[in-house]
């Protein structure tokens, strides 16, 4: 049954050359989300370590959302590639516990 008021607590790590601009974007020219995704601004998203995301869970977070370049757009070459074989494997680690 779902919770009536219930908002999740999300936690976005955004790479700063494309997923953070966007949001900033987004903010610049008034479109609206919700105020309850805080962003965290990384450099790439390849420098998420799966700590990060551990950590942010066990500290109440809801949700995680890691978001970088497009696949062969990476500012550091290989880093969106990286990231999405670490999150896989989290998903997995995740499931079997």
């Amino acid at each position: 049954m779902k919770e009536e008021g219930f908002e999740p607590n999300l936690i976005g790590f955004l790479c700063n050359w494309c997923s953070y601009a966007g949001a900033d974007l987004a903010g610049t020219s008034r479109i609206k989300y919700p105020p309850n995704i805080k962003s965290i601004r990384v450099m790439c998203s390849g420098r998420v370590d799966p700590v990060f995301i551990l950590e942010a869970l066990k500290k109440g977070a809801d949700g995680i959302l890691v978001a970088g370049c497009h696949p062969g757009d990476c500012h550091y070459q290989s880093g969106n590639y990286k990231t999405n074989r670490r999150i896989k494997l989290l998903k997995k680690f995740l499931e079997e516990m």
